[in-house]
């Protein structure tokens, strides 16, 4: 309310219409300033100095500047201002001027100024209304129309009878105003704006901003409106609130009905309906936005508000969004009922302890072990056989122990996800379901993944004559902990109920009744759905083609329940962040571009330790999750992110390993509606690369997995219909290799060498720069083998795409491209033995590098004393140089994370073993150079870490030998019969003569792996005994390497392994020979 101004409204509303009747003029100078500079400033103040503290200065300037040659241009600028006045202050500064205006020029500015008002307040048709300026015009309505209620107190607008002369035709046709002359334009105005689409709540923020100022006029026996213009506006607020009633009951049963169907419809699928969901979302917004009007017009208006408005049984009330384990208030009517057998039953399923408790609460495992497993995955088995034996250890133990080790990773997780499949110990399943419970926050995804898992096998055992137990136990044990979500649980009790009479549905069902009916029958969530499903089951107990004992079954589960009494509730609300949170989000998703990285780094850096768990976590969302920045603002968070790989190489590892996973796991999923956030990974792992984050092998890594994921044996074939995550007709994934290739700046290290000051450093980058052309040359004869695999012809933008790769490369000589298929698999074998000489060149570049260790110490030494001793803002320059002298060690780093890929292109175990161990010595001198870089340490120091590095070294060989030893085992499947090996060969003669004759029928060959294409088959120059046969060694010493000779004999599993992955690949290499000429006749 303004109660304060309205002495002011009396004295105005005076003066204004002694205005009117010509006997009051506002006073002006005795000369007038007619200069165009005073005009021009006149007009800009006008415009923007509409407030408290300028208008002063405006109502000086109307007394003393000759507006006359500019009124037009005068009406215009302050109309512009007008709209834009939303304050109170400001809108008494408006009335001040605009009653100065108008006592000094009267109706040949008042009706101009009334013209431009009601151009801008006029409703658009449906055919010029867009939903993107709706916003601005609401605002402009709102503002403008509390400036119309002051005009009309004041005296400045009366009727439009004083303006028809003067008025546009068109505003006169729009408003009706011939024919309502009489009436006062507040009134009109009022009527036309409130009636505008009032059940999409258009006219909702109007109405309420208007009442708000001037509802202590409008409602009481205020002097400063007419008797009858009051009563007229009391009858069109009483109108309108009731009208807002009556809509917000009508949007109130829709919302209900939106809520029931879509709770059916998820129950029904399992699954809930986004488009079904987004409805009923914008359809509970506008209703709360009717209920907060309709509350605050109930007040002003002194009407009560419609009943049943919050009536519980039909509307849902909002709840904490955390969810609740112990619920008090219900515990007693669980002892009464049985829910749980006794106390401690019970607190083991609701008392839930945090993971941060946990820890604080023993200290002593948060202390390194002094003796530790030198692999990640030695570590992780030794805790899952430490978990598998959870009764005879202590949980919460187990829990701090997993979360020290800091294995949370893709590997470690499909690790832990393989080992509850796998076990079979039964009794065991409620302290795996609670230890997931305590670390749900960390485990998400792996949670999911198994409740899927669980829920897509509940789906078969429901429909088939299967019976699993175990995953019936674990999925129930999920859902006494509340980690499954409803929809899905009751979408398994109706399709069970629903298919009563099949084959061990009625013992599953039994299974779940007794393990948890009672719990969903007495939980407050859950109540009304358990109830639904209770009387589904009674109906179906009514059929006559049930058996006795089905009858029989189906009363003792009943037995076990009562029917509940209250409704579910299933909303869920987003956690709300900390301010901290808010600002590093707003700064790194919003405000981030490459004119302000500088400053971004510069923040971040200088308060990066000062970061809690949470803040920590909120920046690593940000730098892994590319898809929720401006897509051109990709290359800047990829800036920032190098920024911090000097000293923060925990967050960096941290965010590339997250975007890896989010890359295959798109690969996994394959949902259309991911395209744009997938499209945005693959953008963002190229900016990494440009910004020095990663090297190329890695990148060229990824390229193979884009390609080859979900394949059999990593191995796209032609026209292959049974791989569903990759059709023959879905091009995505070659739109996805050709983006990340068309982003790479370049695929050759930094040729400038002259800061680095050695004689041998443009030749070592010369070698690494041919290793990456030849390694972009195997991919790309690779890529288009695959493009051979799809069906053709290829869109429009795909071809385009194809293009501009290869035109963008063609400077590359090891880039060619091949007309037919016959021509690419020729190329494929030369290419794979290119790629081993390029893999052999890197090896040796290692060596090198390795070598020049010693001569490089003094050197460090001294930058690293340099770097000590510089100014914390030169930190941007410095981390890039030294990201770029570290480019080459990076490539080597790389190696060993990806060495699972690279596997399937090997051709001999033998290799493998070698390349595997190379690798890792590689890594190891790596590590002794960042070592000796970043230290002050005597020779001495580096040669005992490297004595101790090359004991570990030994360890690995040693594992790694076994582990190849242990998977030949089950390498190669059994030597085929010659009857077997007969058939074979006629289907495949009949599956190449469908080719021929152009049936679209799938290839079902099991194809070798592009690497087994014409690689010549090498010799051994070993002998072996009788009996026996000759097997290679590799084994390191520090630099030297040696061969040792074993002899096997021929009847150990693992020579007739070998013997016969030898025959299969001799096969299978003459097979897809005989396939690609086949298809090219």
């Amino acid at each position: 309310m303004t109660t304060e101004f309205d002495e002011r409204r009396k004295e105005l509303l005076e003066i204004n219409s002694k205005a009117w009747a010509g006997e009051y003029e506002f006073p002006l100078a005795t000369k007038l300033d007619s200069s165009l500079k005073k005009n021009s400033a006149f007009i800009k103040k006008v415009k923007t100095g509409l407030t408290q503290e300028q208008y002063a200065n405006i109502l000086k300037d109307i007394g003393s500047v000759s507006i006359e040659k500019y009124l037009s241009e005068v009406i215009v600028s302050l109309v512009e201002g007008l709209c834009k006045v939303a304050k109170n202050e400001e809108i008494n500064a408006a009335v001040e001027v605009v009653s100065a205006m108008h006592q000094r020029f009267g109706k040949q500015f008042t009706g101009d100024l009334l013209n431009e008002m009601l151009i801008l307040l006029m409703n658009p048709s449906k055919a010029e209304l867009v939903e993107k300026e709706e916003s601005s015009r609401l605002l402009r309505q709102k503002n403008l129309l509390r400036l119309v209620g002051e005009f009309h107190i004041v005296g400045i607008l009366q009727t439009a009878a004083d303006f028809l002369d003067v008025l546009d035709p068109k505003v006169i046709k729009g408003y009706a105003l011939d024919k309502k002359r009489n009436e006062p334009l507040l009134t009109l105005l009022l009527k036309y704006l409130l009636n505008f689409e009032l059940e999409r709540g258009r006219s909702l923020n109007m109405v309420q901003s208007f009442l708000k100022r001037f509802s202590h006029i409008i409602l009481s026996d205020s002097e400063l409106l007419a008797s009858d213009t009051r009563h007229v506006l009391k009858q069109i607020f009483h109108i309108y609130t009731e009208a807002v009633f009556n809509i917000l009951m009508k949007i109130k049963k829709q919302v209900h009905k939106l809520d029931v169907r879509n709770k059916k419809a998820s129950i029904r699928t399992g699954r809930i309906q986004e488009e079904e969901q987004s409805e009923l979302d914008e359809r509970t917004k506008l209703f709360e936005q009717f209920k907060a009007v309709a509350t605050f017009l109930s007040q002003v208006c002194n009407l009560p508000l419609p009943e049943g408005l919050n009536d519980e049984a039909e509307v849902e009330q909002e709840e904490d969004p955390s969810v609740e384990v112990v619920k008090s208030a219900t515990s007693n009517d669980e002892d009464a009922v049985g829910v749980w057998e006794d106390a401690k039953e019970k607190n083991f399923y609701t008392v839930i302890p945090s993971l941060g408790e946990l820890l604080e609460a023993h200290p002593e495992s948060n202390k390194p072990k002094s003796k530790q497993s030198s692999k990640d995955g030695e570590k992780i088995q030794e805790f899952l056989d430490r978990l598998e034996d959870v009764r005879g250890n202590n949980l919460e133990q187990l829990v701090v122990e997993f979360n020290n080790l800091n294995l949370n990773n893709k590997a470690t997780k499909n690790r832990i996800m393989r080992f509850f499949i796998e076990t079979s110990t039964v009794n065991n399943l409620k302290y795996y379901t609670r230890f997931l419970k305590i670390n749900e926050l960390n485990l998400s995804e792996l949670i999911e993944e198994l409740i899927t898992y669980l829920d897509k096998g509940f789906r078969s055992q429901i429909h088939r004559n299967k019976l699993n137990v175990k995953n019936i136990l674990f999925f129930v044990e999920l859902v006494k902990f509340k980690m499954v979500p409803k929809h899905v649980v009751f979408h398994k009790i109706r399709s069970l109920t629903l298919n009563i009479t099949s084959t061990n549905n009625i013992e599953i069902l039994t299974v779940f009744y007794e393990h948890v009916g009672r719990f969903l029958l007495y939980d407050p969530e859950s109540k009304d759905l358990m109830r639904e499903m209770i009387d589904l089951l009674k109906e179906k107990s009514k059929q006559s083609n049930l058996s006795v004992n089905d009858k029989l079954a189906i009363n003792n589960l009943l037995i076990t329940v009562e029917p509940p009494v209250t409704k579910v509730q299933t909303l869920r609300v987003t956690p709300a962040l900390s301010p901290t949170q808010m600002f590093i989000q707003k700064i790194l998703r919003d405000e981030l571009n490459p004119d302000t990285r500088s400053l971004v780094v510069k923040q971040f850096k200088g308060k990066f330790g000062q970061l809690g768990g949470a803040e920590y976590q909120t920046m690593l969302d940000c730098f892994s999750k590319p898809n929720l920045v401006s897509y051109d603002n990709i290359p800047s968070l990829a800036r920032v992110l190098s920024a911090f790989g000097e000293k923060y190489k925990n967050l960096v590892i941290l965010s590339v390993d997250t975007v890896l996973e989010d890359i295959i796991r798109g690969l996994e999923l394959n949902d259309f509606r991911m395209n744009r956030t997938r499209m945005a990974q693959v953008k963002y792992l190229a900016e990494l690369y440009n910004a020095k984050v990663i090297n190329f092998k890695l990148v060229n890594d990824v390229l193979y997995r884009i390609l080859c994921y979900g394949h059999p044996q990593n191995q796209p074939l032609p026209q292959n219909w049974d791989v569903e995550i990759d059709l023959p007709n879905n091009y995505f994934r070659v739109q996805m290799c050709c983006l990340l290739l068309l982003s790479l700046r370049s695929i050759f290290v930094d040729t400038d060498v002259g800061k680095k000051k050695s004689s041998n450093r443009a030749a070592s980058i010369k070698r690494r720069n041919d290793i990456n052309k030849d390694l972009l040359g195997v991919f790309m004869t690779f890529f288009q083998y695959y493009m051979y695999c799809k069906e053709v012809p290829f869109p429009v933008d795909v071809r385009f795409k194809l293009d501009d790769v290869f035109k963008k490369y063609k400077s590359i000589p090891t880039v060619k491209r091949y007309e037919t298929i016959q021509d690419v698999l020729e190329s494929l074998g030369g290419a794979m033995q290119k790629r081993k000489e390029a893999e052999s060149l890197l090896e040796k570049e290692n060596e090198a590098v390795e070598s020049d260790l010693g001569k490089s110490i003094e050197s460090a030494n001294v930058s690293s004393d340099e770097d000590s001793v510089d100014d914390e803002d030169d930190e941007d320059e410095e981390v890039e140089d030294e990201s770029e002298e570290e480019e080459d060690d990076d490539d080597d780093e790389e190696d060993e994370e990806d060495e699972d890929e690279d596997e399937d292109d090997e051709t001999d175990d033998e290799e493998e073993d070698s390349g595997e161990s190379e690798d890792e010595d590689e890594e190891l001198g790596d590590d002794e150079l960042s070592r000796v870089s970043s230290s002050d340490d005597e020779i001495t120091e580096t040669e005992r870490a490297r004595l101790e590095a090359e004991r570990k070294f030994q360890e690995d060989l040693d594992r790694e030998f076994q582990k190849i030893m242990i998977e030949s085992y089950g390498s190669s499947s059994s030597r085929q019969q010659p009857q077997q090996q007969q058939q074979q060969q006629q289907q495949q003669q009949q599956q190449i003569q469908q080719v021929q004759s152009g049936k679209p029928q799938a290839f079902r060959q099991s194809l070798p792996v592009p690497s087994q294409f014409s690689v010549p088959e090498r010799t051994s120059n070993t002998t072996s005994k009788p009996g026996t046969m000759a097997f290679g060694l590799l084994t390191k010493n520090g630099k030297n390497q040696k061969v040792k000779q074993l002899n096997l004999p021929s009847d150990n599993i693992f020579a007739e392994s070998v013997v016969r992955e030898q025959e299969n690949r001799k096969r299978d290499k003459q097979r897809i020979i005989t396939l690609a000429s086949r298809m090219g006749d």
